[in-house]
C-alpha cells in the first residue's frame, strides 16, 4: 500500500536540493524531493512560494481552481488544502518553503495585512519585469548558501527571505488597490461567504439548501450567483470539496471505507463508494492503494 502522507512538515522533505536549512528549502523543477507525492490532496505546514517560469498547471487551493503559466506566483499559506493536475510537460518553477517560526523575528509594517490578500488570491500573474525581479532576489539567497562560510549565514539568509517576502507584500499591495472595487462587489461576498461555509461544512452537508439558509438567501439565487461568479455550478463546489476530504481521509488514516462514509455522513459505504467512482473513476480502496 502506497506511504499515506498528505498532511507535510519540513521533516518528511528529503531532497536531492543543496539549499535546505532547518524551516527553509529553496529548489526548482531539477530537483528530487523524496518521500512526498503531489499526485494527490495535500497540506503543509509551512509557507510554500512557487515561481512559475515556463509551462502551465492547473491546482485547487482549499477547493478553488486556479491556472498556473509562465509569470505567476503562488503563494500557499500554512494548511491550505492543495491539488494539482493537468500540467504541462515542459512546466518548469523555482519554489521555497519555510515555516513562521523561521521568520518568527521580522519586524512588519503595522499596515501589514497581505496574509489575508494571499488568502483571498494566492495565485497571481506578475510582468516580465517584476518576474526578472523576484528572480534576482532567488539568486542572492542561493549566492548566500553558496558561500555558507559567512558568520551570520542564518541572519544573512533571513534578511534576504525577508525582502523577497517584502516584495510579493508590495505587489500583492498594489493589487489591493487596483481591485478594490471589483473585491467589495455583493456577488464575489456571497462567493467568498459560500466558500467559508463550504470549507466549514462540507464533510456532512451536501445540499445548496442548507448554504443557501446560511446565508439568508434562496438557492436559485445562491446558484446562480455562482455560476455567473465562477462559472461552475453550486453542486460542482459541493461535490468537489466533499470529493477532496474523502482523498485526504483515504491517504493519511487508517479509518475503514465504512467509517470515512459515516464521518462523512453518507447514507452507506455503498453509497459513498458509488459517489466515489463516479467522481474518480476509482473505488474508494483503488484510490488508497495508487
Amino acid at each position: 500500500m502506497a506511504k499515506k502522507i498528505n498532511r507535510y512538515t519540513f521533516s518528511d522533505i528529503s531532497t536531492s536540493s543543496s539549499y535546505i536549512v532547518k524551516n527553509f528549502v529553496i529548489a526548482n523543477s531539477n530537483d528530487t524531493i523524496s518521500d512526498i507525492s503531489l499526485d494527490h490532496p495535500f497540506s503543509f505546514n509551512g509557507v510554500v512560494l512557487i515561481i512559475c517560469r515556463k509551462g502551465s498547471d492547473r491546482i485547487r487551493i482549499n477547493y478553488k481552481e486556479y491556472t498556473v503559466d509562465e509569470s505567476t506566483i503562488i503563494t500557499i499559506l500554512p494548511n491550505q488544502v492543495v491539488e494539482r493536475f493537468d500540467y504541462s510537460k515542459d512546466l518548469f518553477v523555482d519554489f521555497l518553503a519555510f515555516s513562521f517560526e523561521f521568520i518568527s523575528d521580522f519586524v512588519l509594517p503595522k499596515d501589514f495585512n497581505i496574509p489575508q490578500r494571499i488568502a483571498n488570491q494566492p495565485v497571481l500573474k506578475i510582468s516580465e519585469e517584476d518576474l526578472t525581479n523576484l528572480l534576482k532576489y532567488r539568486s542572492f539567497i542561493i549566492e548566500t548558501f553558496n558561500n555558507k562560510r559567512y558568520k551570520y549565514f542564518e541572519q544573512t539568509l533571513k534578511g534576504q527571505l525577508f525582502s523577497l517576502m517584502t516584495v510579493i507584500a508590495s505587489l500583492y499591495a498594489e493589487l489591493g488597490s487596483e481591485s478594490k472595487a471589483k473585491a467589495s462587489s455583493r456577488n464575489e461576498e456571497i462567493v467568498e461567504q459560500f466558500l467559508l461555509l463550504l470549507k466549514e461544512h462540507h464533510k456532512t452537508e451536501r445540499t445548496a439548501t442548507f448554504y443557501a439558509d446560511k446565508m439568508c438567501l434562496t438557492s436559485k439565487y445562491l446558484s446562480t450567483t455562482l455560476k455567473k461568479v465562477t462559472g461552475r455550478s453550486i453542486n460542482s463546489w459541493i461535490e468537489d470539496a466533499s470529493v477532496l476530504s474523502a482523498k485526504i481521509l483515504l491517504k493519511s488514516t487508517n479509518l475503514t471505507v465504512l467509517q470515512i462514509s459515516e464521518e462523512m455522513n453518507y447514507p452507506s459505504s455503498s453509497y459513498f463508494g458509488r459517489f466515489f467512482k463516479k467522481s474518480t473513476g476509482m473505488t474508494p480502496v483503488e484510490y488508497r492503494e495508487s
